[in-house]
């Protein structure tokens, strides 16, 4: 790990990668402690409790979430590539059969804090909200075909997505996730 993140970021990598891994309630603060080579004490610094933990990692997740669909918004106009690109973001865990964090909490969601919940489901909306928007320039601009609202379409690209991960992390096989990615993409043209 590089010198230059502070230990708060480099406990927030462990944890992503532990939850995408095992799941929220798969680990405690004495593994990412192991993991990272510090003292528990010092994550309860930074984090009193999982929960303060769990926020930290959506809001943080959310954060770069956003930042990549305004990185889209800014790459490329042609809104068929814009999901082709949010497709790339999805396909990252699956290079190591995992899921993306969202897809594990969610997994998770009964046991969770409200506040995660709350934070969790902005997320979604965040994601849901672009995609809607996505699909209804493409198919005003003739890009993109799709039957009904572009809200329903924005649910079920999203949801695709998820399960195509699932799929891929239980089969242990990327190629169930790029045929339905793939599919996504030639429902729309």
């Amino acid at each position: 790990m590089s010198n230059h993140k502070n230990t708060a970021e480099i406990i927030l990598d462990t944890a992503q990668y532990m939850v995408q891994e095992v799941g929220f309630n798969g680990f405690s603060y004495a593994h990412i402690a192991e993991k990272v080579g510090i003292r528990t004490a010092s994550i309860h610094y930074h984090f009193p409790n999982k929960e303060d933990l769990g926020e930290a990692l959506i809001t943080r997740y959310h954060k770069h979430s956003m930042s990549a669909i305004a990185q889209i918004d800014i790459e490329t106009q042609n809104n068929l590539e814009k999901l082709r690109k949010f497709i790339l973001i999805f396909d990252g865990p699956v290079q190591d059969y995992c899921t993306c964090l969202s897809v594990m909490l969610s997994t998770e969601l009964a046991t969770l804090s409200a506040k995660v919940r709350d934070r969790l489901a902005q997320f979604f909306t965040t994601n849901l909200t672009w995609l809607e928007r996505v699909l209804d320039q493409g198919r005003r601009e003739g890009h993109i075909n799709f039957e009904g609202a572009a809200d329903v379409q924005a649910h079920k690209f999203l949801a695709s997505l998820q399960g195509a991960q699932l799929l891929a992390r239980s089969f242990r096989d990327r190629s169930r996730f790029e045929v339905i990615a793939e599919g996504l993409i030639a429902g729309l043209t």
